[in-house]
């Protein structure tokens, strides 16, 4: 043998049993529990948390340096308190790669990791301290061959923003992790929170690559899923990107995302698609982004478009869509037409400030229509919004009701939930409006909500040939309540009438005022609770229904004069005429009360008091119609034998089908009355003139 040769591997073989022998010598004589309590102090002076160290450090020296650290925890920084725990935790080195700084590490397995976050009202977090940048090192060259975290579990609360989520069942393995080599990861868990309502299962698997001198990241065949329940609803997420570099100086790949939603009312599928993602530094952008909605909500059908640009700064954390087109289409076997929307815009985000703002401006169908839009605050958001449309008919958009579905179909509670959170601020104006069937032009009003109110104030508007100047509020805590304060000047309310509820009771021009409140759960709750005032004052009108004049002429004419009882029902073709109509209601539980009814014509006037029942759409009201025999109005010639006399009209029934009782006894009693009143009168003038004739004759007798 060589002699070179031989004395080398006998040198070897020498150093080979020297470094055993000092292995040998230090695994029998170092203890690492001994340097438990230096490690804690250390611990306590750099990062002021106390760190807790169950169980006994085991080591192992060959064929790999490893420690056994057993159980540990971590408490917050300056408290007791536990931040997060660990079962056991196992970590073994290559030695000889040590000698050359490099960081080779065998395996890395954690098992029963429990952990809390916390961001504090004041943004804080129980973290900051442990993110603060320390003093650089010398870099080491790490490889490890693989990591293993199994039964992991952390708890994120932000009680900045009212949320609180968990992760459970965390399980992560990676293969080969080294700078420039190609390795794996798979990560998976369970998410679960209340704020909002989640409980769903996440997985992520990727090829990873790293370059440590340029830090940047590479990840291959990037997949992401989340699959579970999102409040009600199921959600099924996915995201997927063949390839997907990030680095300082550069960005580029491709994002696909696709998310199906699948409600009580219908699936919504959502694909958004960013074909090329690039940047340098801090800056990223796309010619191309655009996120398509396909689905249905109950019977119709939902199709939307959002196509843009996109840009953003992330260190600023700045976002933007400059140049926004938006497609949405709705329609529906019910729907008399599709509603469809074209508009262009823009839309900012700006997540350090936390606000974003989107403007927008096209045609709803073929009506002009802008919108100016913002939320800031994200964590309690604050909703601001300026909306213009030229005319607007949500009426097209819905089947003609029908009276019979009315009853079919029980009533659905009214839902004021939305208000309790909601914060808003803006305007609405509409050139034209049609809803309800109700026509008006020229609207006005300013929205507020906060506090679990929402308040319309003031609300502008002409309509039927005048114009309503008031306010609305709607009140979310506890049972729904609705405050109306109306005022209603130069109205033509036949028409409103007819259009509003097919009611064809009452014709005139002039002023409604309207104060009133209701709570209850359903509308129907809501009117039978009604309560306030209401006045009317009108002229040139007509009470539907009924002609009082013809009814009185009627019964003249077939008795020679009127008497008994006459009941009719409405007929729309009858008519009372009057120059003047005044009333004042008084409203509580449903039902307006009137004592202080005044109208007049040329042949009548009309007073009268009674009910009329809001909560069951009916009427109780007893009129009196006093007949002034004028030559002019409905047949003033032929009643003037009639001057003075009163007729009592009783109206009853419901509004679809009033019945007019109209009671002619009485008027004859009246009469009869009246022209025994006449002859007495007459009697005691002519007692008073023979009293006087006689008594004039004594007296002259007497002087004779």
């Amino acid at each position: 043998m060589n002699k070179t040769l031989k004395y080398g591997l006998l040198s070897i073989g020498a150093i080979l049993v020297a470094f055993l022998a000092l292995i040998a010598l230090v695994a029998a004589t170092f203890n690492p529990n001994d340097y438990k309590p230096l490690i804690i102090k250390l611990v306590q002076e750099k990062k002021q948390r106390t760190l807790k160290l169950e169980g006994d450090i085991k080591l192992t020296f060959f064929p790999r340096i490893g420690a056994d650290l057993g159980k540990l925890a971590l408490s917050d920084h300056g408290s007791d308190k536990e931040f997060a725990s660990i079962d056991s935790a196992r970590v073994s080195l290559a030695v000889l790669p040590l000698l050359k700084k490099q960081l080779v590490v065998d395996h890395i397995r954690i098992d029963g990791v429990r952990a809390r976050l916390v961001r504090y009202p004041d943004g804080s977090t129980n973290i900051d301290d442990l993110l603060k940048k320390e003093e650089e090192s010398a870099q080491f060259k790490f490889d490890i061959e693989g990591v293993s975290i199994t039964r992991a579990g952390l708890s994120l609360d932000d009680q900045m923003a009212g949320r609180k989520l968990d992760i459970s069942g965390m399980e992560f393995k990676s293969g080969r992790l080294a700078n420039s080599q190609p390795g794996k990861v798979d990560l998976k868990f369970t998410l679960q929170g209340e704020s909002p309502k989640i409980d769903a299962q996440v997985a992520l698997a990727s090829g990873l690559l790293f370059d440590t001198e340029a830090k940047a990241i590479t990840l291959d065949a990037l997949t992401t899923s989340l699959t579970g329940k999102l409040g009600a609803d199921g959600v099924d997420i996915r995201l997927t990107s063949p390839k997907f570099e990030l680095g300082p100086e550069h960005v580029a790949g491709k994002i696909d995302l696709t998310a199906k939603l699948m409600q009580a009312k219908g699936n919504l599928d959502l694909v958004l698609s960013v074909p090329e993602l690039t940047g340098k530094g801090s800056i990223v952008q796309a010619d191309t982004f655009t996120l398509d909605v396909n689905g249905k909500q109950g019977d119709n059908n939902v199709k939307s478009r959002i196509a843009s640009p996109f840009g953003a700064n992330l260190d600023t954390r700045q976002f933007s869509l400059d140049k926004l087109v938006l497609s949405f289409n709705l329609s529906g076997p019910a729907m008399p037409r599709p509603l469809n929307m074209n508009l262009d815009g823009a839309a900012q985000l700006d997540l350090v400030k936390q606000d974003a703002h989107l403007e927008l401006a096209g045609k709803i169908d073929d009506s002009p229509f802008k919108a100016r839009l913002g939320i800031s605050h994200f964590d309690a958001p604050a909703y601001a919004f300026d909306i213009a449309i030229e005319q607007l008919d949500v009426d097209r958009y819905f089947p003609p009701g029908k009276p019979e579905d009315k009853v079919k179909q029980p009533e659905k509670p009214l839902d004021f939930s939305f208000l309790k959170n909601l914060n808003a601020n803006g305007r609405l104006s509409i050139g034209a409006l049609k809803v309800a069937n109700i026509k008006s032009s020229n609207i006005k009003l300013n929205v507020k909500a906060d506090g679990g109110n929402l308040n319309v104030a003031p609300i502008s508007a002409n309509l039927y040939q005048g114009t309503l100047n008031g306010a609305i509020s709607l009140h979310g805590a506890g049972t729904p309540r609705v405050a109306l304060n109306q005022n209603l000047t130069g109205v033509s309310v036949g028409p409103m009438l007819k259009d509003a509820s097919n009611v064809n009771m009452l014709e005139g021009r002039g002023n409604v005022a309207l104060d009133v409140n209701a709570q209850g759960a359903t509308i129907s709750a809501m009117k039978k609770a009604l309560r306030g005032n209401a006045s009317l004052n009108l002229h040139d009108g007509a009470l539907k229904g009924i002609n009082i004049a013809g009814a009185i002429r009627s019964a003249q004419a077939k008795f020679g004069s009127p008497r008994g009882e006459s009941t009719q029902a409405a007929n729309a073709a009858d008519r009372t005429d009057f120059s003047e109509l005044k009333a004042s209601f008084r409203i509580n539980n449903g039902v307006a009360h009137n004592e202080d009814l005044s109208a007049k014509s040329p042949l009548l006037r009309l007073a009268g008091n009674g009910d009329v029942n809001i909560g069951e759409s009916s009427m109780n009201y007893l009129a009196k119609a006093t007949v002034v025999a004028s030559l002019e109005g409905q047949g003033g010639k032929e009643l003037s034998a009639l001057k003075g006399m009163t007729v009592p009209v009783r109206v009853t029934g419901p509004f679809a089908g009033l019945k007019y009782s109209l009671d002619f006894n009485a008027m004859v009693s009246e009469v009869v009355k009246h022209k025994v009143e006449q002859k007495v009168e007459q009697k005691k003038e002519e007692i008073k003139s023979r009293l006087g004739e006689e008594l004039k004759g004594s007296l002259k007798g007497l002087f004779k």
